[in-house]
């Protein structure tokens, strides 16, 4: 599968990646209204329990619900990748890098993560529970990333795979976490009343993202077909 990356390439990509971060915490909202009854709040990084939440005997599963979802649409993403429809691979391939799973390998290690905080809440806070959370995370990521390396047929396959495992992490750290809640959510408070313990500009940037993603998604798809044109056209000057 041959990538071929334009701007409309990287507008619904960048769009399909704040979408798959904001929907990852808002799995653990929903996940946490099941569990306690009523809602919590939220930002674009993290989410809060309702009060009083804390000592339910569920309480690990909002936290949970957020890494299986991610992990979810990682698989779905290796599952089109074997797809017979080079579109539908173009779209699984963007998909399991714009759940940026450095992050979940990455963070794991250090302790940190929805994964690490469940393992000690289950286990204690001990080596064994600490590597069998990366082991889990690991496990579940790597057969996606595996797939998808595969998948490329560039020149260079490594930058390819580096930038796309890299860069979605770096976009997200930057937009959604330093521009989009430090600066405009936390520090100017910017649409920053709440429904359903949510932020209205985060409502807004998911749909938005939605809408940016479904308009230029095609962008991604045709990457195949962009690809064909070429091929084509290297082998008719061949013959």
């Amino acid at each position: 599968m041959q990538l071929r990356v334009g701007w409309r390439y990287l507008v619904a990509f960048a769009a399909l990646t704040i979408l798959c971060g904001t929907s990852h915490e808002f799995a653990h909202h929903f996940a946490g209204a099941l569990v306690c009854g009523e809602f919590g709040s939220k930002t674009f990084n993290s989410f809060t329990l309702a009060p009083g939440c804390e000592s339910s005997a569920w309480r690990a599963w909002p936290t949970i619900a957020g890494p299986l979802f991610t992990f979810a649409l990682m698989w779905l993403g290796a599952v089109r990748l074997r797809n017979p429809d080079e579109r539908q691979r173009q779209l699984g391939f963007a998909l399991v890098f714009a759940n940026f799973p450095i992050n979940r390998m990455g963070f794991v290690l250090f302790g940190w993560n929805d994964e690490q905080w469940v393992a000690r809440h289950e286990f204690g806070a001990s080596p064994v529970a600490f590597w069998l959370a990366v082991a889990a995370v690991w496990i579940a990521c790597l057969p996606p990333l595996i797939a998808a390396w595969r998948a490329i047929e560039n020149r260079r396959r490594a930058l390819w795979f580096a930038g796309f495992f890299v860069l979605p992490f770096v976009f997200v750290v930057l937009f959604a976490g330093g521009f989009l809640e430090e600066f405009v959510l936390l520090r100017h408070r910017i649409l920053a009343d709440t429904v359903f313990g949510v932020p209205w500009l985060i409502i807004a940037v998911e749909f938005l993202s939605l809408a940016v993603y479904l308009s230029l998604r095609e962008a991604i798809a045709e990457a195949a077909n962009d690809a064909d044109v070429h091929a084509g056209a290297a082998l008719a000057v061949r013959h």
